[in-house]
């Protein structure tokens, strides 16, 4: 038959009675639904289940939870509709308030807008039947009274709520919420009726609750079925679509052998009912098709055998039988364009071993036959095992992330996955579907991956989306890669290097207990010898030496006032050994400037390059100490977090390993984070502290390493034998990566094509940063003052 779309006087006929066809009924309750055949139905809106990094063995045994439900449902009271439905999408988040990072977002969620993002979206709607057989209409309710009707209906309510439970537990991992109300301006809308409006129509619209037959009411669009092709008029314009259908079934499908349709590049509903059958019927069925193989003469013995094992399975309980339909309804705004998504939907159900075949004379009933309960338009069934079914809509999905909710709220930002999907990207790992906001999580982030690979693009590109919190941050920098974006976003960056004055002094800060009791740790650390403790009377001495020197005006404390409160009895005294590190000393440089340039108030983001200061082994320890100190200063409860690149030389450092070890659980009650990166991931896992840092890391980013060792991988950071092979698969220059928060695994991309402007902000190279010296030496240390000129430079 001839594609396109042209209407017969026959099939405008079937538009005037729409209504004819619609199986629903009436609202009984929020979150349940009567049929007109006096049925009773849920539906539950699915996250799916995150495959990317399941191997096969941990798919089937998900597979078989889905199975269970399905098995402890078959007396054949019980019928399953699954939808996958398939859609254009689009969302941006908050942005910054103002500056660099502002309009690089703005620009970022623009283009993430039109290049095309989809969304893949999973229901499922259980029914159930009171009395199966039972006549429809005026001839079912004969001899039933309005008593008999409401008993019944209060029964059948006590077993949709039971239900409910079972499908929560049984699916726990699927993530299902049963679709019931909602309120907004005082309106009160139903999402389930939402749902089946939108199966019927082809568009999503708001559906206030109302007393009324739902058969009248959720028709809101004119169908019109042509040869092929399905037109839905409506306010929203008009939509085309057409149906193709599965023509022969294998014995087993394996998990997900339908997931090439998740990354078809237009838009689909696709369908699946079950309606198993009791034991009795199911053996019937199969005993009657064993015996007209038979008796047909039918030598193939390998079907006998499936036939006489499927009875053993049934017998068993293993599975059940059922009656199964598919249909996939491809959609498109032009009747041109169908024809393409066609072709694209067909290829992809053959590449997974079906022959797929287009509906062409029965539109109307495959249309009819996607919405729930309506068994009379499914133009073909076919007799499959539950195992079967659950394979086919395995309820697969790429995994979603956590939009809102979160503990700061919304996400920090949007990805795109592979298949064109949005990612919603948290540091904090909680559950989807809980409400997280203010929930003390852990947040800690590892990055890891190649030099080169896009490690601090990335880091910076997360910081950046941080700025919308008010998030107060430090960044421990390498080779000065982050200074160019750090100060785009209008933070201070200082670059540490041995032997030129840090701009720190620790005897500025205001005069506290806490403070104090610094000051003297920090006297004892830096004229400590290794090991030879302080005695008594030397750390009395310190104490007394540094008390003195807090009761002084600011501008006179330091290290030289120290010295001159300890008694300098010989060579190897305190106060000699402290000598080095005042004003005039070989140290001097370190931590005894004449002023503290260290002022955190000042910025919402400070960076330091510590990439000499490592090198150091003689006044890194203290340094950091000081650092860490005034960081540590910064997690009072304030939206926190520090960025360290290459950290596992900074753990190294005693004081950064304590910091590390032992501070990450105040940190994450006191609202903060880290964000570690490295490029060594056998460096880091030989640091003393790297199993606790692991344990104490809710998500992993790993970027693309085809070289990447298994030991490192899989005994070191615990990715899955699955996961560690998609890993080394994704292609070093793909832009993609992979995100691991506790059992669940991500592929997601961060496309800057078009960016090459923010590239050389957010990738420092050692000659833009010397551009960035010149400019901000002639032009101030303003980014509005800077930028401009630094962009017609480097371009």
């Amino acid at each position: 038959m001839k594609d396109g779309f042209a209407p017969t006087l026959e099939l405008a006929a079937k538009e005037d009675r729409i209504s004819n066809h619609l199986p629903f009924s009436a609202r009984v309750t929020e979150n349940v639904v009567s049929t007109r055949g006096g049925d009773f139905m849920s539906t539950w809106s699915i996250s799916g289940l995150s495959f990317e990094g399941l191997s096969y063995a941990e798919a089937y045994a998900k597979m078989e939870a889905l199975n269970l439900l399905v098995r402890s449902l078959s007396n054949g009271k019980y019928a399953f509709w699954v939808h996958r439905i398939r859609r254009a999408a689009s969302d941006a988040l908050s942005l910054p308030p103002s500056g660099f990072a502002r309009r690089f977002l703005q620009k970022y969620y623009d283009r993430l807008g039109a290049g095309g993002m989809m969304s893949t979206e999973i229901f499922l709607t259980v029914i159930y039947r009171p009395q199966p057989q039972r006549a429809t209409g005026l001839l079912g309710k004969i001899g039933r009274t309005l008593e008999d009707i409401a008993h019944e209906q209060a029964e059948a309510l006590d077993i949709m709520d039971t239900l409910h439970q079972q499908v929560c537990r049984t699916l726990e991992a699927y993530g299902p919420q049963r679709l019931g109300e909602y309120e907004q301006q005082s309106i009160r809308y139903s999402r389930q009726q939402e749902f089946y409006a939108y199966l019927l129509n082809g568009h999503w619209w708001r559906i206030p609750v109302k007393d009324v037959p739902l058969y009248k009411y959720l028709p809101m669009a004119r169908v019109l079925f042509g040869n092929e092709v399905v037109e839905t008029r409506s306010s929203l314009g008009s939509t085309f679509s057409t149906f193709i259908d599965i023509k022969d079934y294998a014995d087993f499908s394996h998990p997900g052998i339908l997931n090439t349709m998740l990354s078809l590049p237009h838009e689909y509903v696709e369908t699946h009912s079950f309606s198993p059958m009791n034991v009795l019927d199911a053996k019937a069925a199969l005993t009657l098709q064993r015996n007209r193989m038979i008796s047909a003469n039918d030598n193939s013995a390998s079907q006998l055998v499936q036939l006489n094992d499927a009875l053993d399975g049934v017998a068993s309980g293993n599975f059940t039988l059922g009656e199964y339909h598919y249909s996939l309804q491809v959609k498109s705004a032009s009747v041109e364009g169908i024809k393409a998504a066609r072709s694209a939907a067909i290829e992809a159900l053959q590449s997974a071993g079906f022959l797929a075949v287009p509906v062409d004379l029965v539109t109307d009933h495959a249309y009819f036959a996607q919405l729930p309960a309506n068994w009379r338009s499914r133009p073909r069934s076919a007799h499959l095992s539950s195992r079967n079914f659950t394979g086919l809509c395995a309820m697969h999905n790429f995994t979603l992330g956590k939009r809102d909710a979160n503990p700061w709220g919304e996400a920090v930002t949007i990805l795109r996955s592979p298949a064109a999907q949005p990612f919603y990207f948290n540091f904090h790992a909680t559950p989807v579907g809980e409400d997280s906001v203010g929930a003390s999580a852990l947040g800690n982030c590892q990055i890891i991956g190649q030099s080169g690979g896009g490690k601090t693009v990335l880091a910076l590109f997360l910081m950046m989306n941080l700025y919308k919190y008010g998030t107060q941050m430090v960044f421990f920098d390498k080779d000065r890669g982050a200074e160019i974006a750090v100060r785009a976003a209008g933070g201070q960056y200082l670059s540490l290097e041995r032997g030129k004055p840090t701009g720190f002094n620790p005897f500025k800060m205001e005069t506290s207990e806490t403070n104090i009791l610094f000051w003297d740790d920090l006297v004892k650390f830096c004229t400590l010898i290794p090991g030879a403790p302080h005695s008594p009377r030397e750390e009395a001495e310190i104490s007394h030496a540094v008390r003195a020197v807090a009761l002084l005006p600011a501008a006179m404390r330091g290290f030289s006032a120290v010295m001159q409160n300890l008694p300098n009895v010989d060579a190897n005294s305190v106060a000699e050994r402290l000598r080095k590190w005042c004003s005039d000393g070989p140290l001097g440089w370190a931590l005894d400037c004449s002023e503290d340039l260290l002022q955190f108030d000042s910025s919402r983001s400070y960076g330091f390059d510590y990439t000499e200061l490592l090198e150091d082994a003689q006044t890194c320890p203290a340094i950091m100490m000081y650092l860490m100190y005034r960081v540590e200063s910064l997690i009072d409860g304030r939206r926190f977090a520090f960025f360290m690149d290459e950290y596992w030389k900074a753990l190294s450092v005693s004081y950064f390993e304590d910091f590390a070890k032992n501070k990450q659980k105040t940190i994450r009650k006191q609202n903060g984070f880290g964000v570690y990166m490295t490029q060594s991931p056998s460096d880091t896992l030989r640091s003393p502290i790297a199993r606790a840092l692991i344990e104490q890391t809710a998500t992993f980013i790993f970027l693309p390493n085809p070289t990447a060792d298994y030991g490192d991988y899989v005994d070191g950071f615990k990715l899955t034998e699955t996961e560690f092979e998609l890993l080394k698969s994704l292609g070093e220059g793909s832009r993609m990566f992979l995100i691991k928060q506790g059992n669940s695994a991500a592929i997601a991309t961060l496309d800057l094509n078009g960016f090459s402007d923010e590239l050389k902000i957010l990738s420092g190279t050692t000659a833009n940063v010397a551009r960035l010296d010149a400019l901000r030496a002639r032009h101030g240390d303003h980014p509005d003052q800077w930028i401009t000129p630094f962009l017609e430079e480097v371009r």
